[in-house]
């Protein structure tokens, strides 16, 4: 997968939505997260270079075909575009970086990701000891309890937890199976 496609994607998995909604909301001003326009900005000169790293990896190919065919006055002209070629890649590394490091701010900017809308409400958080029952019950149907296999079975039941209390929960229900 390319490092554009790849940068596209995690950016519309951040926000939860697909680009062409980010760039529209961009364009009329109304996410209200003042670090879109700049990922979307970078996201379009990344486009950009890939544009031209494309087109010059086709001129590389090109002279070097013509090259091997015995056209050795080409060599100087076969180092240029490999050259090219090269410094155009470090650029579009660079610049996907660059975005990676944007929605990195987004989530340090405390603007979580939009979620899509679930199909099916979910109840509210429970207290720490009803959702130890109900990991109990999903640990006893489960064949090897990991961190997966535990958050899926809570989610199944409409339980959504974060990460580290996902943890804790494991580790007292490790405890209780294993007391030594």
């Amino acid at each position: 997968m390319s490092t554009v496609i790849h940068t596209r994607l995690l950016v519309e998995h951040r926000y939860g939505r697909p680009l062409e909604d980010l760039r529209r909301d961009g364009a009329h001003g109304g996410s209200g997260d003042p670090v879109l326009p700049i990922v979307l900005r970078r996201l379009g000169g990344l486009a950009e270079t890939n544009a031209h790293a494309r087109a010059a990896r086709r001129n590389l190919d090109a002279a070097w075909q013509r090259c091997r065919s015995g056209e050795h006055a080409l060599d100087d002209l076969v180092l240029r575009y490999a050259a090219e070629v090269v410094d155009l890649e470090r650029q579009e590394q660079s610049e996907a970086e660059a975005v990676w490091d944007l929605l990195d701010v987004r989530l340090l900017l405390d603007q979580p990701a939009a979620r899509r809308p679930s199909a099916r409400r979910t109840a509210p958080a429970p207290g720490d000891e009803d959702l130890m029952a109900i990991a109990r019950q999903v640990a006893a149907r489960l064949p090897r309890l990991n961190r997966e296999a535990l958050r899926q079975g809570l989610r199944d039941r409409g339980i959504h937890v974060s990460n580290r209390r996902l943890g804790t929960v494991l580790q007292r229900l490790r405890a209780e199976r294993d007391p030594h």
